[in-house]
C-alpha cells in the first residue's frame, strides 16, 4: 500500500498490525516503530549510528578530489555494518559564488560537518559521519573558495 511522504508510510506501518514499511530512522524513531536487524551473513546487526558508520566506511569513494561520491556495498558483510543506509549528499560548486554566498555557503556546511554539527544529530534520527568520513567533509567544505 503507498502512502504519501514518509509521515504517511509512518503513520499506516503504525496503525496496521503486522505492517512492514521503510522509513528514515528519524520517522521510524519518533513514530516508537521497531526497526529490524538485518543480517547478510555475518550475524544480526542492530541500527545504531555506529552500525551505519561502519557502513558508511565499507562504502568505496568513487569520487576524486573533493568529490566524495561513495557507492555504498548494501550487501557488505563488513561486522557491525547496518547497509541499508542511504547517504545525503551536498552538490555545491567550489568556486565561483559571490563572497556573500561562499561564506553562507562554508558556514552551513562547515557546521555539519563539524564534530560540533556532528554530535547531535543521532538524538535527531540520523547517523553523525564516521570520524573518517567527517574530516574529508570538513575538508572538502574548508576547499570552498
Amino acid at each position: 500500500e503507498g502512502k504519501n511522504k514518509s509521515s504517511g508510510v509512518a503513520e499506516s506501518v503504525k496503525a496496521t498490525s503486522g505492517a512492514i514499511g521503510y522509513l528514515e530512522w528519524s520517522y521510524a524513531t519518533d513514530n516508537k516503530l521497531g526497526v529490524a536487524a538485518l543480517d547478510l551473513g555475518s550475524g544480526a546487526v542492530e541500527l545504531t549510528s555506529a552500525s551505519v558508520g561502519k557502513a558508511v566506511e565499507s562504502a568505496k569513494l568513487a569520487g576524486t578530489g573533493n568529490d566524495l561520491k561513495l557507492e555504498v556495498d548494501y550487501a557488505t558483510k563488513a561486522a557491525g555494518a547496518y547497509p541499508a543506509i542511504l547517504v545525503t549528499y551536498e552538490i555545491v560548486c567550489s568556486a565561483g559564488l559571490p563572497a556573500d554566498k561562499t561564506a553562507l555557503l562554508k558556514d552551513f556546511l562547515g557546521f555539519f560537518s563539524s564534530a560540533a554539527g556532528q554530535k547531535d544529530l543521532e538524538s535527531l534520527g540520523y547517523a553523525p559521519l564516521p570520524e573518517s568520513m567527517r574530516t574529508k567533509v570538513a575538508a572538502a567544505v574548508g576547499a570552498i573558495k
